[in-house]
């Protein structure tokens, strides 16, 4: 398996550990054996367990961008990085989507030691002045952007807000507002 790959499963793994037993589960051994790797392998692309939750974070940070980006390509006209952002934040509902499993274990690790989230913080800044020059009325795209990453909490936490189908209509409604007139409510 390529470098690169294998850094992938162990992201994957660790995500998975998080996700079965627990923040305080996280240590390099669990996440070596989830792999199906030696402690030493694991080191070898992960010097520490904080190398490894800074690795998850990049990695969530870069997943999310991708989807961004896939969106984007069948996208035009103004709206098209807030759709895509939309687009970015809906859970697979089958509970295999890598993206949630890495965002589930770092929120959780983010609760114990703030700091790893510096990355993201600065990614959001970052979203935020994509989000304004998206050529939308700035307030309706913060609207999207907010209500989708409710939804995405709520999808990735399992809490039932809504049904399938009041969620569904309620993204088309987010959708619908990045639409037309410059997003304008």
């Amino acid at each position: 398996m390529a470098k690169r790959e294998t850094r992938q499963e162990i992201l994957q793994a660790a995500g998975r550990v998080v996700l079965a037993q627990g923040v305080g589960a996280l240590t390099l051994e669990a996440v070596a054996a989830e792999a199906g790797l030696s402690k030493g392998g694991l080191l070898y692309h992960f010097a520490s367990k904080e190398e490894l939750l800074s690795g998850m974070v990049d990695r969530l940070i870069e997943m999310t961008e991708e989807r961004i980006e896939r969106a984007m390509a069948k996208d035009e006209g103004p709206g098209r990085w807030t759709r895509g952002y939309l687009a970015a934040c809906a859970v697979d509902p089958s509970g295999q989507d890598p993206l949630d499993r890495l965002a589930t274990a770092l929120l959780a690790a983010g609760a114990t030691d703030p700091g790893l989230l510096d990355r993201l913080r600065r990614h959001e800044t970052a979203w935020n002045e994509l989000s304004r020059a998206d050529g939308l009325d700035p307030t309706t795209a913060s609207i999207v952007r907010l209500a989708a990453d409710g939804l995405w909490m709520n999808d990735l936490f399992g809490i039932e807000v809504l049904s399938a189908k009041e969620r569904a209509a309620v993204q088309k409604r987010l959708a619908e507002m990045t639409q037309g007139e410059g997003g304008r409510l």
